[in-house]
């Protein structure tokens, strides 16, 4: 029985190619058929990390594997690229880039190592003893996808991990920030508050806020961090 080759989970990819080669290589037209080869082809799959070929059939990979069996499968008259050594890539696509969030987590308590509520509230309590006083702690980085808790972190565990300290930590994503109950104090934020438009301020069972803040909630506490 054959094994079904790992390349074949190349075929959902977009079929749009970054050629690393040199700025002479001019828009592709995806009509039709497309045989690019002659550099290696990085395939993002571990098993088979390159390959000699990549066959593009009206603008969708169509096969990825030795140049011979490629052309055997290329349609009479297909385009032929020659990358003469260069590198060819799966489609690199980046709508966007949060550069002053990661400039702010650099700059302040990153977070984007932590997997857990417990490491959170490790990480805060860590960063509260090295930086003892009262002035406001900030981070960023937190993501909770995959923590094992299932939920997103509270006031109770900010404040259980630095307690009476203003502490604002903002999600990976730049959508959310979880506060303290210090810094909700601060900032007025209270169970009568009303949510920005756009925003959203969640509560527990009792109605009170839970210290997320999301998208255009978070300007109700943008004021009480000061810049780093």
């Amino acid at each position: 029985m054959l094994r079904r080759s790992p390349l074949r989970r190349l075929a959902p990819l977009a079929a749009a190619l970054l050629l690393t080669a040199s700025p002479a290589f001019a828009p592709i037209a995806w009509a039709g058929d497309i045989l690019v080869h002659g550099g290696p082809i990085h395939t993002g799959v571990a098993a088979a990390p390159t390959a000699e070929a990549v066959l593009i059939r009206d603008r969708t990979i169509a096969f990825v594997g030795p140049l011979a069996a490629a052309r055997a499968k290329a349609a009479p008259g297909a385009r032929d690229i020659d990358l003469k050594g260069a590198a060819a890539y799966p489609g690199f696509v980046d709508a966007h880039a949060h550069l002053t969030g990661i400039g702010l987590r650099e700059l302040t308590l990153n977070l984007d190592q932590v997997d857990s509520v417990e490491a959170l509230v490790a990480a805060v309590r860590a960063y509260a003893q090295a930086h003892p006083g009262d002035a406001p702690i900030y981070g960023r980085g937190w993501i909770e996808t995959h923590w094992p808790e299932k939920r997103f972190p509270a006031r109770a565990d900010l404040d259980r991990a630095a307690p009476g300290r203003i502490v604002v930590l903002g999600r990976a994503d730049g959508h959310a920030v979880v506060a303290s109950s210090a810094a909700l104090a601060k900032a007025g934020v209270t169970r009568d508050t009303a949510a920005p438009a756009g925003g959203q301020i969640l509560e527990d069972e009792t109605g009170e806020p839970t210290g997320m803040l999301i998208d255009h909630a978070q300007a109700l506490v943008e004021d009480v961090i000061p810049p780093p």
